[in-house]
C-alpha cells in the first residue's frame, strides 16, 4: 500500500507529455461540398423517401390497429 503512494507521489511530480496542437489534426480546404459522399440533390431525395416511407408506415400501422377506417 505505502509503494503504491510512492509511485503516485512520483509520478505527479514529473513532467508531463507535451500534447500536440488540435491545429495539426484539422483539414486545410474542403475541395467538395459533399457531406456523407452525396450531392445536395441526393440527399434531398434520400430525405424525401424517408419522409414517405415514415409516412406510409405510420399509416398502414394506424390501419392494422383500427385506430382509423378507410
Amino acid at each position: 500500500m505505502a509503494g503504491d503512494l510512492e509511485d503516485l507521489r512520483r509520478s505527479a511530480l514529473e513532467e508531463e507529455v507535451p500534447v500536440d496542437a488540435y491545429e495539426d489534426y484539422l483539414v486545410r480546404e474542403v475541395h467538395s461540398d459533399k457531406i456523407f459522399g452525396m450531392t445536395p440533390v441526393e440527399r434531398m431525395f434520400l430525405s424525401i423517401g424517408c419522409f414517405v416511407l415514415t409516412s406510409l408506415a405510420g399509416f398502414f400501422l394506424l390501419l392494422i390497429m383500427d385506430k382509423i377506417v378507410i
